[in-house]
Parts: C-alpha cells; sequence; structure tokens
C-alpha cells in the first residue's frame, strides 16, 4: 500500500509542477495574444477548458498559460506587463491592495462548501484527534499570510488554541504528505487531489479548516491591472465571457471538469475521479470580499477601508 500511494503521490506532485500535456495548435494570425499566469491544478482547470473546447480562439484570443508558483509571483508580473491576466486567491490581492497595487479581479469564481471541500487538515499522528489537541504542535501551509495560513489559524482559534504556541512552517503542497508521514511536522493544510491521496494512505483528517470557518467560502478568481483593464475593456469582457462558458461546463456537467483535468495534468485517474471539486459561480456578490477583509485584519494584515466594490471589475455600461 505504501508504495503504491507513493507512486501515487508522485504522480500527483508532478501535475502541479508541470504544463498541461496537451499541445496547443497554432492560432490564426488575426488572433490577440495573451499571457496568463496560473497554478495548474484543479481550481483553475476552467482556463483549460476554456482553451481545449475553443472559447478562446471564439474570442479572439491566443492564451498563452504560464505556469508560476502563486499569485506572490503573478501580482508583479502582472505589474511589469509580462501577464496580462492571472490567478490569485483574495488575500493576495487585498494585500496589493494594502500596498498600492491596482489588482482587481476580472472574474472572482472558486469557492468551497461543506458538501464539496478541497482543503483539508491532516496528520499521521494517532494522538491529534481534533484542533484542541495542536496548542504547541508544529502546523504547515503552503505559505504564509495567506488564505490557506489564514483560514487555519481561525479554524485553530475556534477550538480554543493559544495560536502564540504553535509552530507554522510554510511546505509547498507536494511535499506536505511526506514530512506529516516522517514527523517534520504534525498537521499540514493540504488542498486536492492531496487530501484524496492522504486519506488513501492511512491519514486522518481533522478537519476541512476552511469550510468550518466559513461555507460557502469564495477565495479566488482571475485578476488583472485595473489600468490595463481600462485600456482593454473589449478585451477584457472577451476573456472573461470565454471562462464563463468553461464554468457554465463545469456547473451543467461535473464529469466535464474531471475529464478537463485528467486530459490536462499527471494526476492519477482514479484520483482525479474522486477528489473534491470545489465549485465555480459566474456572478459572485463583490461583498464576499468582506470575509477576507475582516480575517486580513484580525492577523493584523490590513488597516485601511477597503472599497469592495472596486476589488471585483465590472464593465462600463
Amino acid at each position: 500500500m505504501y508504495k503504491t500511494l507513493k507512486t501515487l503521490i508522485i504522480s500527483a506532485a508532478m501535475a502541479v509542477t508541470a504544463m498541461s500535456v496537451v499541445p496547443q495548435t497554432a492560432a490564426a494570425q488575426d488572433l490577440t495574444k495573451i499571457r496568463v499566469g496560473y497554478i495548474p491544478v484543479g481550481v483553475y482547470s476552467y482556463l483549460w477548458r476554456a482553451r481545449d473546447a475553443g472559447y478562446f480562439e471564439d474570442a479572439g484570443l491566443e492564451v498563452e498559460l504560464v505556469t508560476m508558483a502563486g499569485g506572490g509571483e503573478i501580482i508583479p508580473a502582472l505589474q511589469s506587463g509580462s501577464l496580462q491576466f492571472g490567478i490569485s486567491d483574495a488575500l493576495g490581492v487585498l494585500n496589493a491592495r494594502n500596498a498600492g497595487i491596482p489588482a482587481t479581479y476580472v472574474s472572482f469564481n472558486f469557492a468551497q462548501t461543506e458538501e464539496s471541500p478541497v482543503h483539508a487538515a491532516l496528520t499521521f499522528d494517532p494522538e491529534i484527534t481534533g484542533p484542541a489537541d495542536l496548542a504547541g504542535k508544529s502546523v504547515a501551509t503552503n505559505l504564509s499570510f495567506n488564505t490557506d495560513w489564514t483560514m487555519m489559524r481561525a479554524w485553530m482559534r475556534n477550538a480554543g488554541v493559544d495560536l502564540d504556541t504553535v509552530q507554522f512552517q510554510e511546505i509547498p503542497f507536494p511535499e506536505m504528505l511526506a514530512s506529516a508521514r516522517s514527523g517534520a511536522v504534525t498537521v499540514v493544510g493540504a488542498v486536492e487531489p492531496f487530501v484524496t491521496l492522504a486519506k488513501a494512505g492511512g491519514a486522518t483528517v481533522l478537519g476541512h479548516f476552511f469550510t468550518e470557518v466559513k461555507s460557502p467560502v469564495v477565495l479566488s478568481g482571475v485578476v488583472a491591472m485595473m489600468p490595463w483593464i481600462e485600456e482593454n475593456q473589449d478585451l477584457t469582457v472577451a476573456f472573461v465571457e470565454a471562462i464563463d462558458k468553461a464554468i457554465t461546463d463545469f456547473n451543467g456537467d461535473p464529469q466535464i471538469a474531471r475529464d478537463t483535468i485528467d486530459a490536462n495534468t499527471k494526476i492519477p485517474p482514479e484520483v482525479v475521479q474522486t477528489m473534491e471539486l470545489g465549485v465555480w459561480d459566474t456572478d459572485v456578490d463583490p461583498n464576499e470580499m468582506q470575509f477576507w477583509v475582516d480575517a486580513a485584519s484580525v492577523e493584523g494584515m490590513l488597516g485601511a477601508e477597503t472599497d469592495l466594490e472596486d476589488l471585483v471589475w465590472t464593465p462600463s455600461k
């Protein structure tokens, strides 16, 4: 079992560091070329669907999907103009705004719910049975000061844990399970497909640290710089309409999402078919950002008033 699990974990880890295995065809000369920064995991698979189904091409766009580490790398690339669009979690946008960077959602679209959680707190330590047991222990999230770190802290705070006693660590998602199994860290905040892999390998799910704090919780989407959006409104509308078509496909038939993930990653097919997907929405209320403003304020990351309507762009009439 362990050898099989190890093979699956290695395969899944390759999936989050490799580009799509599906080659892109040459675009017609009249297509507008844009570059989009993303993490190649299921959360952002609507980008693959929009490309593979021809929705980008139908919109007059030739889209290059650029693999990047996350919002911390993507937002500076948007600033420099090397990307036109990119993905980011909510705190990436709020932190950028707090620093005077005009990062703006053009599509605030991904959420998870109690029925479809994609994050879970995992352990291989039989003495740990819930968040209340984590005082004095080590806990890992993929980064600090992002949505994962913030929700992990909120989840433990709600359980009465003194956070000053917890040793927080940063461990990339693909490395988390090995770290937890070896005892290098007590608990990890993992995301799919690693949650499904860990459960198959005997890990205990202590809880779903996002959705046990708030459900549903909208946490990420596609971002651009506001000055660029204002100069390219038609292009922005075309891009958003293309990904909205992909999201509509996923919501109409979740198997399309699974097939898209399977075709564009090296995640084992049996994991793709059982992993949680989360949910996508093409029309999220900008006021959903208030939760993240409040959560960031609790952690001392924000101090100024934030215009929620301005964080999610809508085309001018």
